[in-house]
Formats: C-alpha cells, structure tokens, sequence
C-alpha cells in the first residue's frame, strides 16, 4: 500500500521520545484485518476528535480475554493504557502483553491520532472476550513490555513467541513453513520483500502480513538499507488443531 510511512528517530531513549513522519491513519486502517480460529487483529486508530478507536467494532468496552493473550504495538500516538493493577503511558515504539485474564482499558492521551496495532490469539468462537463478573485476580498484575527502538528484545508469553529481526541489505530469512502456528510480520522500518507460496510483494514500514501455519514463506531486504521488523509466532495451547472438543 502506498502512503505508509513511519521513520522514527530516537530522542531521548528513557523517555521514548521520538520525532517521526505522521502515518497516513486513513490508508494505514484500510490494511486487511487478520481473522482466524488462532488469532484476529487489527491496526486500530484513535483520533483526538472521538471518545473510544474511531475502527473497533466494540466500541467503549473495557474487557479481558479468559485464556487469550492481546498484543500491542503503538506505531504512532499515546495512550495510557490499564492492565491488570498497572497502569502506563504507552508512546510510540512500544511493544506490550496484555495477559490472559487481565482486565484492560484505554485513554488517549497527547494530541497525535494514534495508531496501534493489536492481535489477540487464540481467537475461539466460544470465547472471544469477558466484558462483565470481573474478580479481584483481574486486576491483579502488569503487562511486560519494551521499545521496539532502544530493546534487541520483546516480551512473549504462552500464546506469542516473539522476536525483534533485522535483516541487512541483501539479507534474507531461509524458506520456511511453520506447522500448527500462524505467524505475524509487522515491518518498523524499512521495506521488507514477502513471498507466501507463488505470490510476492513488498512490505513497507507500519504494514503487517498474517501468514497461515505451514505455509511457505520468506521476508527478504531487497533495498539499500536496513529493514526492522517484528515477528510474532501465535501458539495455540488448547489442541494440534486450535480447537476444544465438545464435552461429552
């Protein structure tokens, strides 16, 4: 897609300061939404004129996933975001976990329109989120989390094997096919090459591709200059086929 570019340059690495190029919020939503039984995402938006993301489908609905895992990645923009007991100012850069069964809620804060980008995974249909009957263990707790631009590692859990890459110009993955788990490829910097089976196209800053489980794939730096990305590997813990059969 065109129109989708983000370079950051960092500041001020404590405080995760960084000037960047505005994203193009309204081509950035128009990306594909990633929805399958292991996990569904998005790229939400979150302008300063609205009360709640101007794209998600819930609207104001502070919530929690029993047994499910939520992701995120702050691409341009602030939000002060709850989790469990802990409560933070997430900034651009910004990778965090939102751990199974922990409640989580959501302010805007600064005056850049926000860009995040979330996956939650797995994503059953009997159990896709808990919006009410919160206990006290829900709010208990912290999300780890780290900059993807001052931290050579990003947190992972159960649900999400996850892992900041650099490839150099010239540089590729291996070939590669991944069985029983999907994988996530969201670019930071740079323009990546992807290759899913026969089809073939390249991967700018702040856009993401979901990759099934097993099929064949490889991200490659086909430019001059380095590309950043991050790779999320989602693991379904329940069964080989990420489904729970019906009780007898």
């Amino acid at each position: 897609m065109a129109g989708i570019k983000s370079n950051f340059i960092p500041l001020n690495r404590k405080k995760h300061i960084y000037m960047a190029n505005p994203i193009d919020y309204k081509t950035w939503m128009e990306q594909p939404r990633i929805f399958a039984e292991r996990c569904r995402g998005l790229p939400l938006v979150w302008t300063p004129d609205v009360n709640w993301f101007n794209n998600d489908w819930l609207g104001p609905t502070p919530h929690l996933h029993d047994d499910a895992t939520e992701i995120g990645y702050m691409a341009q923009g602030s939000l002060e975001i709850q989790v469990g007991s802990s409560k933070r100012v997430y900034g651009p850069g910004d990778f965090m976990i939102m751990p199974p069964n922990k409640y989580h809620n959501y302010w805007f804060t600064g005056e850049d329109t926000v860009c995040f980008f979330v996956v939650v995974g797995p994503n059953h249909k009997y159990n896709r989120l808990r919006e009410k009957d919160f206990t006290p263990e829900n709010f208990e707790g912290d999300a780890p989390y780290a900059n993807v631009f001052t931290s050579d590692t990003l947190p992972s859990n159960e649900h999400f094997e996850v892992e900041k890459c650099t490839l150099a110009p010239g540089e590729s993955e291996p070939l590669k096919a991944i069985d029983l788990r999907e994988r996530i490829i969201y670019v930071v910097s740079g323009t990546a090459q992807a290759q899913v089976h026969t089809l073939s196209g390249p991967l700018a800053a702040n856009q993401y591709i979901h990759i099934p489980a097993s099929s064949r794939h490889q991200i490659s730096n086909p430019g001059f200059e380095p590309v950043v990305y991050i790779s999320m590997l989602v693991t379904d813990p329940y069964t080989a086929h990420g489904t729970v059969p019906e009780e007898e």
